[in-house]
């Protein structure tokens, strides 16, 4: 799965190892986001509810021990939502 991708709640589940009812407390806390789509730009196809894949594949870093191993020997440097990465927090502390 591309992190790119849309996925069913189903496989966003069976990915993340989850059961359904905990698939939908992370959409109701707003961690796993939904998105409608239709088939093609048709208004009379079916309306279909997905998952973004980026979310799925953000849970599951956060959930990999070596992912966070990585992270917290500085080997893995990706920004979050402010722009801040480990490295740049670390930096803005003064040392003694």
């Amino acid at each position: 799965m591309s992190k790119h991708d849309l996925v069913t709640t189903e496989a966003a589940g069976e990915t993340l190892g989850l059961d359904e009812a905990e698939v939908a407390e992370l959409l109701e806390s707003g961690e796993l986001r939904r998105v409608w789509n239709r088939a093609g730009n048709d208004s009379e196809a079916e309306l279909k509810a997905y998952v973004l894949g980026s979310d799925v594949h953000r849970l599951q870093q956060q959930n990999d021990p070596r992912y966070l191993a990585r992270l917290v020997a500085g080997e893995v440097q990706e920004p979050d939502e402010s722009g801040d990465t480990p490295r740049s927090l670390a930096e803005s502390v003064p040392r003694f």
